[in-house]
């Protein structure tokens, strides 16, 4: 159970440094935006043929791309880091934390590893931007059928450069959106980014 969740939060997160990297002026900023700085979120699920949403909220610290680090509080606390090659999916309550490491395999399919590359991006993506006011709307569409994300819509501010919202659906049509809220600069050491497993915590390799 614990496994399988921690592969859907990698997966936004994944899908989160695509997105920011996407073919925009206005993205560029805002991706450049995130190194050392800090957020609430709200995550909202839906799933397929449901109209009702899962909620949770916490906040959220970038280091250097894509260095991040999740602090969920409500309804749970869950911790979500991830230094750019590793991630730990920890469960205070379950006492147990699932690390996952990415091979040379596994990092071919990621183009988060390749932020700032045009070409790469691009044969990922279709991407279409529209803009209303301040702000700008990117849909990303994927050119692989077989991608494990439908699409992808990144909603930004054009006056302060930042993410208002990440929203996506997965091949099997659940949906998730992500709000982000309140950003502001703070301290982003290296070992924000790792996690220390404490006494008595079960660890499970993914």
């Amino acid at each position: 159970m614990a496994a399988a969740l921690h592969m859907k939060i990698t997966t936004f997160f994944l899908i989160l440094f695509i997105a920011v990297s996407v073919h925009a002026a206005e993205i560029d900023r805002a991706a450049a935006n995130l190194p050392g700085s800090e957020a609430s979120f709200t995550q909202q699920f839906t799933p397929k043929g449901f109209k009702n949403s899962q909620s949770e909220s916490g906040t959220v610290v970038f280091g250097t791309l894509p260095q991040m680090r999740w602090s969920y509080s409500r309804p749970e606390q869950k911790l979500f880091i991830f230094d750019g090659a590793r991630s730990w999916f920890y469960i205070p309550a379950d006492k147990q934390v699932t690390v996952a490491d990415l091979d040379a395999d596994r990092r071919a399919e990621l183009p988060f590893l390749i932020i700032g590359d045009p070409a790469a991006r691009d044969r990922a993506f279709v991407v279409k931007e529209s803009s209303k006011g301040n702000v700008v709307t990117a849909t990303l569409q994927p050119r692989s059928g077989a991608a494990m994300i439908r699409s992808v819509v990144v909603s930004i501010d054009a006056a302060t450069h930042v993410i208002r919202s990440v929203s996506y659906t997965d091949r099997e049509g659940n949906q998730t959106t992500f709000g982000f809220s309140g950003f502001h600069k703070r301290a982003a050491p290296a070992d924000l980014f790792h996690f220390s497993v404490p006494a008595g915590v079960q660890v499970v390799q993914q």
